[in-house]
């Protein structure tokens, strides 16, 4: 059986080759003056693919102009109740770098350096996974590399994509009010420590759909958590507040998970989804559509929102993108499910 991890120095030896003619010949090297006869070609690529022989990436950043390596810079981690629509779009767009032939290399957040700073290896360029402020992405903008900015802030030679929270909020809003709730709820993100502009961006927008359709937002004294406190602190007195005490009928969540966590703490309290309340949050994940009552949520543009920023670093890198594409916004959408009805009589 052939051995892992095989040298480029092996591949030479048994082939009778110089090291640089094995290195040439594997990647595909046609310029200058270099030529080998079709024989030798064939020998050399043989023995590579029998000793399982691979390139050092970090031999070839050495030797070559182009590294055809793209970085994913700001994932904090993978855990299962965690991913959402960013986690989504990066699958994507990592899927079609690879169809395009770039290795993917990720770099998790750490204490010993900032989110988004370069990785120690040459890359061709750099997908910022939403950053929330211009100086996280100052390291960048510095560098001269193509980046782009999934669902976060940008440069000025950034490129960006983005859903449109506002849209989503409009939309969520509006079905609420349609069905006939006049008093409605906004779950914000219980963290003080946040500041990804959807946060902003969702609320705000909130309070302008509440303006200008004309509902009620209850009043309510709940101040949000430290940045180490626990989530699941934040959920019974919000409910207390806004629905028990606040009178709401419908409840819009910034997050799934809050939305889930909302629905288990109703059921604790004796409420209940949609008959004491409406709820509908952001976030469509698969995960919604197995509750009881299944959920309604805003679907964020995650697969095109993937394509899209894998489509303009592409391009980016090519040096073909132009001016008026450095930025793009995507709709959302509303998939109504079972936990949205007309209020109650009673409550109406």
């Amino acid at each position: 059986m052939a051995r892992v991890g095989t040298s480029l120095v092996e591949v030479a030896r048994r082939c009778s080759v110089s090291q640089s003619t094995v290195s040439r010949v594997l990647n595909n090297a046609k310029h200058g003056r270099f030529s080998v006869s079709p024989e030798v070609r064939a020998r050399i690529v043989k023995t590579a693919r029998e000793l399982n022989y691979r390139p050092s990436i970090a031999a070839r950043n050495l030797a070559v102009s182009k590294t055809n390596l793209v970085a994913v810079l700001g994932i904090q981690g993978f855990w299962s109740d965690r991913v959402g629509p960013l986690e989504e779009a990066i699958n994507v767009l990592a899927e079609k770098l690879d169809r395009e032939g770039y290795e993917i290399c990720v770099q998790f957040m750490s204490l010993r350096h900032g989110a988004f700073e370069l990785p120690p290896l040459r890359v061709d360029g750099v997908v910022a996974a939403g950053p929330s402020r211009p100086e996280e992405v100052q390291a960048l903008e510095d560098a001269d590399i193509p980046y782009v900015s999934l669902d976060g802030v940008a440069g000025k030679r950034g490129l960006q994509v983005v859903p449109d929270d506002a849209g989503g909020t409009w939309i969520a809003a509006r079905h609420l009010y349609d069905l006939g709730h006049r008093r409605i709820a906004y779950m914000d993100h219980p963290s003080v420590a946040v500041s990804h502009p959807s946060v902003l961006n969702r609320r705000e927008a909130f309070k302008r759909a509440a303006k200008k359709l004309g509902f009620e937002i209850p009043v309510m004294h709940l101040a949000r958590l430290a940045p180490d406190a626990p989530w699941d602190t934040y959920y019974r007195p919000f409910l207390q507040e806004s629905v028990v005490e606040g009178r709401a009928t419908a409840v819009l969540s910034y997050s799934h998970y809050g939305a889930l966590s909302l629905l288990r703490t109703a059921h604790d309290m004796g409420l209940n989804v949609p008959a004491d309340f409406s709820l509908a949050c952001f976030n469509n994940e698969p995960v919604l559509a197995l509750a009881v009552p299944s959920i309604t949520a805003v679907e964020l543009p995650s697969v095109p929102m993937g394509q899209m920023a894998a489509d303009l670093l592409l391009r980016e890198m090519a040096g073909k993108t132009s001016v008026e594409t450095r930025c793009m916004k995507l709709e959302e959408k509303l998939i109504v499910r079972e936990s949205t009805a007309p209020p109650a009589a009673g409550r109406a």
